[in-house]
């Protein structure tokens, strides 16, 4: 049986995830477009000691980490990370269209309906 305060930690990692990933996009919008070769790599580690969004977005998703294994340690992974990634999802969505005003296509708020619908039996199931 899942507890409150179980879920509310699953909410909490998810919060995590999202800010962490806002502030990385925010932060690399100022580093700009990555090449995958060396001098990318350079300058992503520079703009990350340079940038304050994306040394943040590094740092939160480093906690959060902390959070999900905390997590892992007390529910069963076959619970824990559907019901994550479907809080994870409903938040990137609503933090992309809020913060980085990108625009929301209907497919997608379907597809996060149908995530939804599949936490809610997964809930039944615990």
């Amino acid at each position: 049986m899942v507890k409150a305060t179980q879920y509310f930690e699953l909410v909490l990692a998810a919060i995590g995830m999202c800010l962490g990933q806002i502030l990385l996009k925010k932060g690399l919008a100022q580093v700009g477009a990555i090449s995958p070769n060396w001098e990318g790599f350079t300058a992503l580690v520079r703009g990350i000691f340079t940038y304050p969004a994306l040394f943040a977005g590094c740092a939160i998703g480093g906690l959060t980490t902390l959070v999900w294994l905390f997590i892992l340690s007390r529910m069963d992974l076959s619970f824990a990370l559907p019901m994550l990634n479907g809080i994870y999802f409903l938040l990137v969505l609503l933090l992309s269209l809020f913060f980085l005003k990108e625009d929301i296509a209907w497919g997608r708020w379907f597809g996060t309906g149908l995530i939804l619908l599949g936490m809610a039996f997964l809930s039944k199931e615990s």
